[in-house]
């Protein structure tokens, strides 16, 4: 069996629209997987999902709000309604919010990007975990980390944080 083949095999892929997150996608579908994109962004995921459609794989657009727990709900239910299962998931779904010194923002911003990279990997992670222990036949979950996770970066203390806390899951 070639490593790579993925036949049969369903990817859940957050932020799979665009940068890393459609990288992923490309190559789920490449190797067979169908591909869940779970994102905000509903123009760039139907995008996403054209694009991978063209290339002759299989995907679903999920609006997702990762940091919202009845949205990752309602996207795991969308996910398994189409696919049936889910074999894995790729946490990607992030943002930075860099560019300004701590005393430039406020605590609304900290938390949007504590609330995505953070709160958004857990709640992905626990639903799929979940379903991956109930199915009981393995999988995978993956989660995209950053180098800036173990450096400091004074124009994005809230980012390094999050993504120190998302090494620190994994």
């Amino acid at each position: 069996m070639d490593q790579f083949d993925l036949s049969g095999h369903v990817s859940v892929v957050t932020g799979g629209n665009r940068g890393i997150g459609l990288g992923i996608a490309r190559g789920l579908a490449k190797a067979g997987a169908r591909v869940a994109i779970w994102s905000r962004a509903v123009d760039r995921n139907e995008a996403a999902v054209a694009e991978i459609e063209a290339l002759g794989g299989e995907a679903l657009a999920v609006t997702c709000d990762v940091a919202d727990e009845a949205s990752v709900i309602a996207a795991m239910e969308q996910t398994m309604a189409a696919f049936g299962h889910v074999d894995s998931l790729f946490a990607n779904a992030g943002t930075s919010g860099m560019g300004k010194f701590p005393a430039d923002f406020d605590l609304d911003e900290w938390h949007r990007v504590m609330d995505v990279n953070l709160t958004g990997v857990f709640l992905t992670t626990r639903i799929v975990a979940d379903h991956l222990v109930e199915r009981g036949e393995g999988g995978s979950i993956v989660l995209t980390g950053s180098v800036v996770a173990r450096l400091a970066l004074p124009l994005a203390p809230h980012y390094t944080a999050s993504k120190g806390a998302v090494l620190s899951l994994g």
